[in-house]
């Protein structure tokens, strides 16, 4: 004999904040504004980022993946750290975009859970 559970599966959508902080993290990016918004002036300074990432569509993937991963909110959907999340993929465009046998590391490195692809 076999036992069936009718559960309604629970059915979620991104907050309006959440959807208001990428929104906001896609125009800055794009229009290349990013580094006026990420406090830090001098982190992005002189990186043409759009120009040097216009042919690596998968490194500016990971720039989202890397601000999608580190957001938080809380139970509510609210965004408690956009500028910490634009901050930390803006650490990695810097890093990518770094010129060859310039030192430049992220403070703090990367964890894995926040490169990680899904």
């Amino acid at each position: 004999m076999k036992l069936f559970i009718n559960k309604k599966a629970a059915t979620y959508q991104l907050s309006n904040d959440f959807k208001s902080a990428l929104r906001h993290f896609a125009f800055y990016y794009t229009n290349g504004t990013l580094p006026y918004v990420i406090g830090d002036d001098n982190l992005l300074e002189g990186i043409d980022y759009r120009e040097e990432l216009k042919e690596e569509a998968s490194l500016v993937e990971q720039a989202y993946a890397i601000f999608a991963n580190t957001i938080k909110m809380d139970e509510h959907g609210k965004v408690l750290n956009q500028a910490q999340a634009m901050f930390r993929a803006a650490q990695w465009i810097r890093l990518v975009c770094r010129k060859e046998g310039e030192d430049y590391k992220v403070e703090p490195e990367f964890e894995e859970w926040e490169t990680y692809l899904y």
